[in-house]
């Protein structure tokens, strides 16, 4: 009986990125945003030269709809960044922790990969949208995104990816499948 074992080796390279950046940095705006409604909440006679009720109505209304969700923005956007992404690569192919649990993108599977780096939209086209950075995968056969739903992208795409934060994250990770298996990089 042939057993697998379900976790990377422990010669694999792991490739660590942390997310929420963003997160906590737009929550720490509508915290500031809001902070000032707050002001105008608790000193409507101060604040605003309209009658200190409909000051304060506007303060608290404010306040509980800029504040409050920028200060969950901010809680979330730490939980994010405490926790890092993992990507492990070895001789088996690539994992991917997903809920504690690895899931393996085997080499067999994947006729080539490319590492994406980000790139604003375009200035002069109107319908042209942001390219985030990401690993794109070229499955070696059409039941690739059934076994790894994990990968497919959510807009219409010629090829699954795998979505980074950064370019030094697309680095990182496309540096260490070329010590692996730099036949797969295009």
């Amino acid at each position: 009986m042939h057993t697998e074992l379900w976790v990377p080796s422990d010669s694999a390279k792991i490739v660590r990125y942390r997310e929420g950046f963003g997160c906590v940095g737009g929550g720490a705006f509508m915290v500031l945003v809001g902070s000032a409604f707050l002001y105008i909440a608790l000193h409507p006679d101060e604040a605003l030269r309209s009658p200190p009720s409909v000051a304060s109505v506007i303060g608290w209304t404010f306040t509980v709809l800029v504040f409050v969700p920028g200060v969950l923005m901010i809680f979330v956007g730490f939980v994010m960044v405490a926790k890092p992404e993992r990507v492990h690569v070895d001789e088996r192919g690539i994992w991917l922790r997903d809920n504690g649990k690895f899931e393996l993108v085997a080499w067999t599977e994947i006729s080539a990969l490319q590492g994406r780096l980000p790139q604003p939209k375009v200035k002069d086209d109107p319908d042209s949208k942001p390219i985030p950075a990401g690993l794109l995968f070229q499955p070696a056969d059409s039941g690739f995104l059934s076994r790894h739903p994990k990968l497919a992208a959510p807009e219409p795409s010629d090829f699954p990816r795998l979505k980074l934060p950064s370019e030094r994250a697309v680095q990182r990770l496309t540096r260490a499948i070329a010590d692996v298996r730099p036949d797969l990089l295009r």
